[in-house]
């Protein structure tokens, strides 16, 4: 049970860092995301319900971090699946997925 709930706990941290939490620093070098009014944490509704399965030879078993480590590249590669585009930086807010979207049509009316 302890396991399942680190596991858990591993997608939802990195359900965070691949879709809200970002670290801003301005051109004077300070950091502005100073409060979680600022800094975005996922909340309980924002994490889809994790099925928890483990596979290992004589029952060896990882924790979070191997629930943490795919996310961000799982969640990348389904936007590259919809949409064509890659997306090279986190978080994958909606704003940057529109602007990264408009800026691959710019580059391919580009080439036409």
């Amino acid at each position: 049970m302890q396991c399942r709930g680190q596991i858990e706990g591993g997608v939802a941290q990195a359900m965070g860092a691949a879709l809200f939490e970002e670290v801003i620093i301005d051109a004077d070098g300070k950091v502005t995301t100073t409060s979680f009014r600022t800094y975005h944490l996922p909340a309980f509704g924002d994490v889809p319900r994790t099925e928890v399965h483990s596979l290992g030879p004589l029952g060896a078993k990882s924790m979070s971090e191997s629930s943490y480590n795919p996310v961000a590249a799982a969640l990348a590669n389904t936007l590259r699946d919809a949409t064509g585009v890659r997306f090279h930086r986190l978080p994958l807010r909606p704003d940057r997925v529109y602007a990264r979207l408009k800026e691959a049509e710019r580059e391919k009316n580009a080439r036409a």
